[in-house]
């Protein structure tokens, strides 16, 4: 850090209890976010009670005189964090959660090109544009409108920064192609609400829908669950699905077969290149392809 830097940004992520604590320790925070909190790295927090204490290290960890803590309104974990903390300034963001919230995103709409929003506000109301997909990318970026806003940002500057924004390598990452056919990668997602942002984007295109996905892991005993939900989830959208790794992916066959998807669109490959293979034979321009999570690289099935 030097005298030409305003603001430092910090994520902390965390696999154990105490992790975010020692980063706080670390960093000393003026501001902090909670942008979600869900069941994520079971096999290691053994349950969500640990996931929220871990998470909450975060707010506990800012200086209660003159600190700023930001709550996702739309999670439930997070809005339940935000009633009892005591703090100088906190602020509620939201999309969905019909509520108060200080900071809101509404009236969103999607596209090829990206997405359109309007920011309501105590002070009024502004419209952004984004390169980026999917309800939760929007989510994130009015939290950091709520930052933005409380560290004094003008309404342009904000605009312009939304507009400006990349969209995140393998996260809902529109992939350009030679061939009309439209290549949505999403290989970095690994939790449940991911994969449903990631449908819900792609109901929102035209042509054939195929998903390519190994499924969601390190989600401990939920992870079966989780897994044929994401089968049901499926069913009411794509045209094709084609599953990685024949065991993991078994709850997902599962849940799109008990929702009636046709057996006939379900193809079960040992490899990404198999699927590949067989997939193109069937697309056509006008298609769209999901590539819905990767798996680590110590993932044995």
């Amino acid at each position: 850090m030097t005298d030409n830097n305003e603001v430092f940004i910090a994520e902390m992520g965390a696999r154990h209890v105490g992790d975010i604590a020692e980063l706080v320790d670390l960093v000393h925070p003026q501001m902090g976010i909670l942008t979600s909190i869900g069941p994520q790295h079971l096999e290691t927090f053994y349950n969500i009670e640990n996931i929220v204490k871990t998470k909450y290290e975060l707010i506990a960890g800012l200086p209660k005189d003159t600190g700023t803590a930001f709550f996702n309104g739309d999670n439930e974990y997070c809005r339940a964090l935000y009633e009892p903390t005591e703090i100088h300034r906190k602020i509620l963001y939201a999309m969905d959660y019909e509520g108060e919230a200080d900071v809101r995103a509404k009236d969103i709409v999607f596209s090829a090109q990206g997405s359109t929003f309007t920011i309501e506000y105590a002070q009024g109301e502004f419209t952004c544009t984004t390169k980026l997909l999917g309800r939760h990318n929007i989510l994130n970026i009015c939290g950091c409108i709520a930052i933005a806003l409380e560290l004094g940002l003008s309404v342009e500057q904000i605009q312009q920064g939304v507009q400006q924004a990349p969209p995140v390598e393998h996260r809902l990452q529109i992939v350009p192609t030679n061939n009309g056919i439209t290549v949505i990668d999403d290989a970095f997602n690994a939790n449940p609400a991911g994969t449903r942002a990631a449908l819900e984007v792609l109901q929102c295109f035209e042509g054939q829908k195929f998903v390519v996905t190994p499924g969601l892991v390190e989600l401990g005993e939920r992870e079966a669950q989780e897994n044929y939900e994401f089968g049901e989830a499926m069913a009411e959208v794509a045209t094709y699905v084609f599953l990685i790794g024949p065991k993991h992916t078994k709850p997902i066959y599962e849940g799109l077969v008990r929702s009636g998807f046709e057996k006939d669109n379900i193809y079960v490959a040992k490899t990404l290149g198999e699927a590949t293979n067989v997939m193109g034979h069937l697309t056509k321009p006008g298609d769209v392809i999901l590539f819905e999570n990767d798996l680590p690289d110590h993932y044995n099935e």
